[in-house]
């Protein structure tokens, strides 16, 4: 990414050091092992042979509170080591931001990761952070995300306002890994509706509320989608994504009666 992301990195491990105090930190996190197994030949041309694929992931977390529990500061990286694929093989920081709360409202500045929805699968309206793709196929990974949010909280409910600087790219395995499609993926030559690129601002804004046994959540997206459509380059070996600009409304809802749990997710994009 380019300035936007690191003048909030500064921004927000300059907040956070200046005021915190010394004292000891709250350290967690975990390592991590993983093979895949393949009991079928590769489908397509350049994609490796081996029978089965070993990884490695490490995941810190480092957590701090002060000020009486009002102000906290949470960095969590990431890294992945894969034997085959050296896209797979990555580093990301998951996590890096002050938070200051208030009364009536919340402050967080820096990289966070944030979840909108309540479906368990197909997550519609969560929009804010892009999927880290290289680490499962099912999408449920996220990238950390650059961001200022403001939580205005209220007995009428939540108000989140997000601005966003710095767009982060969907990974994608290499042309060597195995899961991938027929033809490879060539992140690097990304193509954008926008003329900022990656640099281009996105704002979002989501109420969400809990009456009796509902809790619902109304939101809406202006920026880079987090979605790529794809196409093909000009010597035909290799597609490029391609990021519009778009304009998401998104609702969702929860209802619990009983044991039972009804949700409800929808979109409208444009």
């Amino acid at each position: 990414m380019r300035f936007p992301l690191l003048h909030t990195l500064v921004c927000c491990i300059t907040i956070a050091f200046v005021s915190m105090p010394a004292s000891a930190f709250e350290w967690r996190g975990y390592v991590a092992g993983e093979s895949r197994v393949f009991l079928h030949n590769p489908l397509w041309d350049g994609q490796d042979d081996a029978l089965a694929t070993l990884s490695i992931s490490a995941q810190p977390e480092l957590h701090h509170e002060w000020d009486g529990g009002y102000q906290q500061f949470v960095f969590t990286p990431f890294l992945r080591i894969d034997s085959v694929d050296d896209e797979r093989t990555h580093f990301d920081i998951r996590e890096l931001y002050w938070e200051t709360s208030r009364e009536r409202f919340d402050l967080r500045v820096g990289i966070r990761q944030v979840f909108w929805g309540v479906t368990e699968s197909q997550h519609l309206v969560d929009i804010i952070n892009q999927t880290d793709l290289v680490e499962n196929v099912d999408g449920e990974d996220k990238l950390g995300q650059p961001m200022v949010n403001v939580a205005l909280v209220r007995d009428w409910g939540t108000l989140d306002l997000f601005m966003l600087p710095g767009f982060r790219e969907r990974t994608f395995p290499g042309s060597n890994g195995r899961l991938r499609p027929m033809l490879p993926i060539d992140n690097r030559r990304a193509l954008y509706e926008s003329g900022a690129e990656e640099a281009h601002v996105d704002w979002a804004a989501r109420y969400s509320h809990s009456l009796g046994g509902w809790d619902f959540g109304l939101s809406h997206f202006i920026g880079t989608s987090r979605e790529p459509r794809f196409m093909l380059r000009a010597d035909g070996m290799r597609l490029v994504p391609f990021y519009d600009q778009i304009n998401q409304t998104g609702l969702d809802v929860q209802w619990t009666r009983g044991s039972w749990l009804w949700k409800w997710e929808s979109i409208v994009r444009s």
